[in-house]
């Protein structure tokens, strides 16, 4: 995409971002409607946990089957029948009398949806609101042909405007490596010094030098019949791409670490979505499902503060730490500032729960989850740009492995939620899930002391697998 306009490139990324939304909201939104649900349905809470299980299976599995396909075949058919098929279940859902359809609708929307786990997930706590609004006025499945209807349109904009963004070279070769990382023997002192420096305040002050470019008027662009291909196979095999995610998720303890935070970001919001919708109903709240879509504002806020606090205050760390240490720039250094959202995160889960079991104002659990998105935004987005920084060139197989283990690790959750919290109840339950999560997101430690040393030692298997593969550092 480097001799793309601006234009070009502003339209695929909106309509991505836009059926991302889409995506999210219908992930997220379920359990607001459980209160309507159990009377139309006639099931009950437990079995609707079990449908959000089936739910995260499809998603589990669903970014494992459509991503290969993505890099084989193109971006384009990977979304239409993505979207496509959201579509039909949108629809589907809207429809359905029984708990069997529930069941298949989830796992079918869970495998569409996979598509976007790598896209910024903040609109999840917004939609919510309007989602729990509609259900209150016009009943939840209203919600859910609204969602169709969004479907359909984006279904028309990725067939008549989304451009296939896959790379295809004219001519494939090997390119030499250039070693980017500190630690590396086959340069000098110096020579790392200059990269470092170089690399640093490259991503830094001018953004990466891919987009600092030109476009070349002589490169013809290609027909809107090329450009618009329903595919664009390339004569690579398919099978190393289902095997590559697993491998450097297990390689590399940088993706294991991001999956790790992001698998436990999941599950704790998978379970506070499900209190919300199985406490909040019932005395001393009695709030509709209007009401408890509004408790995502609490949630919502900490995220965004978080995603800043990770993201802009996270970058100026980077540069006075990087000053700090002779000019050398280490991607670990974006973990030196997570010990307060890693607080934060903790003490916001004990808060959540506690103050709910014991009936107070609703605004204390909302502060609570204030202070859970807070740190779940600032750890999330830290988490994946050290994956981006140590490991670049292979950036979208790590997340492939990393939204399968996050998805994955969900499965079992509805499963025993309601166990758990019977048998210890709710204040116990949220204490022992306050500090599971202080204990993961304590793993931040081993990676700022060791993740140089570690990153140091695998340099070999990164290049040598970057090589492999065709890419190239320079690029």
């Amino acid at each position: 995409m480097q001799n793309w306009s601006t234009a070009r490139k502003a339209v695929n990324y909106t309509i991505v971002m836009g059926m991302t939304v889409i995506i999210f909201t219908a992930l997220s939104t379920q359990t607001i409607f459980w209160q309507q649900m159990i009377v139309d349905l006639g099931v009950s809470y437990s079995e609707l946990n079990q449908a959000m299980s089936v739910n995260y299976v499809g998603l589990a599995f669903g970014c494992v089957f459509f991503i290969p396909l993505a890099k084989k075949y193109g971006r384009r058919p990977v979304y239409i029948v993505s979207t496509a098929l959201m579509l039909a279940t949108s629809f589907w859902t809207y429809k359905i009398h029984s708990l069997a359809e529930l069941y298949v609708c989830n796992l079918l929307q869970g495998l569409a949806g996979a598509t976007n786990e790598a896209i910024a997930e903040i609109t999840s706590f917004l939609t919510p609101m309007a989602a729990g609004t509609q259900a209150t006025r016009s009943g939840w499945r209203s919600s859910y042909s609204t969602l169709g209807i969004f479907n359909a349109i984006f279904l028309v904009l990725f067939m008549f405007l989304y451009e296939e963004s896959k790379y295809v070279p004219v001519l494939t070769g090997q390119a030499q490596i250039e070693t980017a990382q500190e630690g590396i023997p086959e340069n000098t002192e110096q020579d790392r010094k200059s990269i470092l420096q170089s690399d640093t305040k490259t991503s830094l002050h001018t953004g990466p030098s891919s987009l600092n470019h030109e476009l070349d008027p002589s490169i013809p662009l290609n027909s809107w019949r090329k450009r618009l291909a329903l595919v664009t196979p390339t004569p690579e095999p398919i099978c190393p791409y289902y095997c590559r995610p697993f491998y450097i998720l297990l390689s590399f303890p940088a993706v294991m670490f991001a999956a790790l935070q992001y698998a436990a970001g999941v599950i704790w919001l998978t379970i506070t979505s499900s209190v919300l919708s199985l406490v909040f109903p019932k005395p001393p709240y009695n709030f509709t499902p209007e009401q408890i879509g509004f408790m995502s504002v609490g949630p919502f806020i900490g995220n965004l503060i978080g995603s800043i606090y990770g993201g802009v205050l996270g970058d100026r760390s980077i540069l006075f730490f990087s000053r700090r240490n002779k000019g050398f720039y280490e991607p670990e250094m974006r973990l030196y500032i997570l010990h307060i959202p890693a607080i934060a995160m903790s003490g916001g889960l004990i808060m959540f729960g506690t103050t709910i079991a014991r009936g107070m104002h609703w605004i204390f659990p909302s502060i609570g989850g204030a202070l859970f998105g807070f740190g779940l935004g600032s750890i999330s987005d830290a988490a994946l740009t050290l994956v981006i920084d140590s490991y670049r060139e292979i950036t979208g197989d790590a997340f492939t492995g990393v939204a399968f283990l996050r998805n994955a690790a969900s499965i079992g959750i509805p499963f025993a939620m309601t166990p758990w919290m019977e048998r210890n109840g709710l204040q116990n339950m949220f204490i022992a899930c306050g500090f599971i999560c202080l204990a993961i997101t304590s793993l931040i430690l081993p990676m700022v002391f060791w993740g140089k040393r570690a990153r140091r030692g695998l340099a070999t298997r990164y290049y040598r697998m970057v090589e492999q593969h065709g890419h190239s550092l320079g690029h």
